[in-house]
């Protein structure tokens, strides 16, 4: 495991980790600060927590199992390294939430590659927090291999006070770096955590989001130089100033929130983009980009796509 690190979002990916969700391992959870759900996805949330996935609904549960496989199956056709998080074990499973899971969906949220940087973040929901058990392990090879390896510290226990910083809100443009804050995940406190850990060598740039929107990668993609995937309704003052003159593919609301913009980057002109993404798929092609369909509706539903799925370890760049 190299520490050649991730520098942008659209360098050509050579080394990552994907996430798992064994059928029966997936625990319906319920934390105040979920605001980002749907009203019927919130009423299930709320009337199973505690439960079993593959008791309540056994099908989904086999399909995000599925599609997750078939991701990890994708990248490693495409020649690249994929790890996945280690299974956790025993007091692991239970760390500040009783309902123990070994589901870990998103490793993109739980550690934040910056440069040569492997970060352990600071999940807003307490029960997300034991995942960085399941990926300590690279953080650990990284840092032998060379890697500032680091902890935001945890939040306090009652979701309100951070310092908060997810992974799904961490965009990379080379020495400029976009975080997303809605109040559902990172907070201002997480950025400034992040801005003094990389010092001079890097631009921390705060993206204010609407109060329904979990990341910033549900709403903003980098594809390549100058052309980038965004939902202007979700943003509340806009692009950053850097990006303001690139191409956009504007999505619509309903499209955002399908997480049609949480696609996964290969290279330059090449993603990874949600099977039921017509429309974008379809601007992509326009302009040159291959888009490679997948389907992804099954993790789609627990609130995180093809890049929370994912989180790059080494790009070329």
């Amino acid at each position: 495991m190299t520490v050649s690190g991730v520098h942008h979002e659209w360098d050509r990916l050579r080394e990552t980790i994907v996430g798992i969700a064994p059928a029966d391992e997936i625990v319906v959870f319920h934390e105040e600060s979920q605001r980002w759900l749907a009203p019927s996805a919130e009423a299930i949330s709320q009337t199973h927590a505690g439960r079993r996935l593959i008791e309540v609904d056994a099908e989904r549960a086999r399909r995000t199992e599925t599609q997750i496989e078939d991701l990890a199956a994708l990248l490693q056709r495409e020649g690249i390294a994929v790890h996945r998080p280690e299974r956790l074990q025993g007091l692991e499973r239970h760390f500040l939430a009783p309902n123990g899971e070994g589901a870990q969906l998103f490793p993109r949220d739980a550690l934040v590659a910056v440069g040569d940087h492997a970060i352990e973040a600071s999940l807003r929901l307490q029960c997300r927090q034991r995942e960085r058990f399941g990926l300590r392990p690279y953080a650990q090879r990284l840092a032998a291999n060379g890697a500032h390896w680091s902890s935001v510290p945890l939040g306090w226990p009652n979701a309100v006070d951070g310092p908060f910083l997810e992974g799904g809100d961490v965009l990379l443009n080379g020495h400029e770096i976009y975080v997303g804050m809605s109040g559902c995940a990172t907070d201002m406190a997480g950025v400034d955590w992040l801005q003094a850990l990389l010092g001079n060598s890097h631009r921390v740039v705060p993206v204010a989001l609407r109060s329904n929107v979990l990341h910033l990668d549900w709403v903003l993609a980098l594809l390549q130089p100058g052309l980038l995937v965004y939902c202007p309704e979700k943003l509340i003052d806009g692009l950053p100033m850097s990006l303001r003159s690139w191409d956009k593919i504007a999505l619509h609301p309903d499209e955002a929130e399908r997480l049609q913009a949480n696609l996964l980057v290969l290279e330059k002109g090449r993603a990874v983009v949600d099977i039921a993404s017509t429309r974008l798929i379809g601007e992509l092609r326009q302009r040159k980009v291959e888009a490679i369909p997948l389907c992804f509706d099954g993790p789609i539903s627990f609130g995180g796509g093809l890049r929370s799925a994912h989180l790059a370890l080494r790009r070329d760049g």
